[in-house]
């Protein structure tokens, strides 16, 4: 073989790499959830968007599995629609909640591909009664997948409990103590979320306190700082990858988590298995 057919064969091999692997997603490829809001007992829709998917990707294919907070959300699987969206009427479509709060989707289709920018799915929650305004909640992605490929931009979304009518004083609704709650799952692998509350009784209301949040070894070695800021008061979640401080992975094993927050602080063991 010639050395120029040699850098032909080369090339080509290369540029079907770049078209199978997924490699042939725009720059710009994107799945995205919006931060949202809603009041207490109320029900919501929050739409999953994709954004300049190609049709050269020929996606036939997307799955997707979320986890939120079932302390203030709770998922309504016959709520799930796919009217108006990018995903023709004739793929298959599957959702199920295999917990109080996960929610999984599969979506396939034989023949039509799906590109360009909309809604994959619109998902329905209610929000909880025993919400308070100002919890939040992180809508977070377990899993995505376009065909068998992650895209290359992926952002979670924040869902805020807003006052209702019979809760416009929001201070009645400040969170009275400071506490730390238990990440969930636990174990967990690779993420889990840490719920934690910030002191509102001794603050002025709206004053913000400087909050951190450390994750460390079982040698007591800091591994990551997940939060290190001023917050006001309230309820608040924190999502943790199982990396530390450079983005490298840490093995399995026990890790404590610190919460330091206006001259108070609290720790928690959780253990992540890979």
């Amino acid at each position: 073989m010639t050395k120029k057919k040699f850098i032909k064969v080369i090339l080509w091999n290369f540029l079907s790499l770049l078209l199978f692997s997924g490699f042939a997603f725009g720059s710009t490829e994107s799945v995205i959830i919006p931060d949202t809001s809603g009041s207490p007992g109320e029900y919501v829709t929050i739409p999953v968007k994709a954004g300049s998917i190609l049709p050269e990707s020929v996606v036939t294919a997307a799955q997707l599995s979320l986890r939120f907070n079932p302390k203030l959300l709770q998922v309504d699987t016959s709520n799930i629609s796919f009217a108006g969206t990018l995903i023709p009427q004739n793929w298959t479509r599957y959702a199920f909640s295999p917990d109080d709060s996960t929610l999984n989707v599969a979506l396939a289709g034989a023949v039509d591909s799906i590109s360009g920018s909309g809604t994959l799915v619109y998902i329905g929650f209610k929000v909880l009664s025993s919400a308070s305004p100002g919890d939040t909640s992180v809508i977070h992605f377990i899993d995505i997948k376009l065909n068998e490929f992650v895209p290359p931009v992926v952002k979670d979304g924040v869902f805020r409990i807003t006052p209702t009518s019979v809760h416009e004083n929001e201070n009645l609704n400040l969170p009275k103590d400071f506490n730390l709650g238990q990440n969930y799952p636990n174990p967990f692998n690779p993420t889990t979320i840490i719920p934690f509350r910030v002191n509102g009784s001794q603050f002025t209301v709206h004053s913000p306190v400087r909050t951190t949040l450390i994750i460390y070894n079982i040698l007591g070695q800091r591994v990551n700082t997940l939060f290190d800021e001023s917050l006001k008061p309230g309820t608040y979640q924190a999502i943790w990858d199982g990396k530390n401080d450079a983005g490298e992975k840490v093995p399995s094993g026990v890790y404590f988590y610190r919460l330091t927050s206006g001259g108070l602080s609290e720790t928690r063991k959780m253990v992540l298995m890979r």
